[in-house]
């Protein structure tokens, strides 16, 4: 994927299509910023000792029942692959961060928890992410926080609608999004 940083490749992307295209023109905002976001997010995390990963790992173990998890259940919640999941594992385990226990149902099954380091960095880092989301969201009211919200639940939906389905457009729709 990628993704327009620069306001002139920006622009350049939202004439791509005659007469504009405002859904395309929104998305490539909201894939850029996002992108960005994601990118300090993972700067930060770093100054902490963890990858952005590894951090948002401890915060889904802090979430499970008794702090505990499969690694592939842990993988499927994150949205990352179980290759990821395992890399993640090992070395949040080697740093002391989480606990890995056999399972006692499958010999070849394990079980990670957040141990009491984990959730001292998790403490540690919460700050520093909770205070980024507010100060993101700062200039917005309550009401317009809750349309935003609503606005993007739509486009999760409408995404899980087409997800895998040819997507084309009929020439009276985009002309629909081009009038002004």
């Amino acid at each position: 994927m990628f993704f327009f940083l620069d306001s002139e490749i920006r622009q350049l992307a939202y004439n791509l299509f005659p007469g504009g295209n405002k859904p395309i023109g929104v998305l490539v905002d909201l894939f850029s910023i996002t992108y960005e976001i994601r990118k300090n997010m993972e700067k930060r995390s770093r100054e902490f000792g963890l990858s952005y990963g590894q951090y948002i790992a401890l915060c889904v173990l802090s979430a499970q029942r008794d702090e505990m998890s499969s690694p592939s259940a842990l993988a499927d919640k994150m949205g990352v692959s179980r290759a990821a999941i395992s890399s993640m594992v090992i070395s949040l385990e080697q740093e002391g961060f989480i606990n890995k226990y056999d399972d006692p149902n499958d010999k070849r099954g394990v079980f990670v928890s957040l141990n009491d380091k984990g959730r001292s960095k998790i403490q540690q880092m919460d700050p520093f992410f909770l205070g980024l989301a507010s100060r993101l969201m700062s200039d917005f009211s309550e009401s317009e926080i809750c349309q935003f919200q609503t606005y993007l639940s739509r486009v999760r939906s409408a995404f899980e609608d087409v997800k895998g389905s040819r997507l084309t457009d009929s020439r009276e729709e985009r002309e629909k999004w081009c009038e002004d």
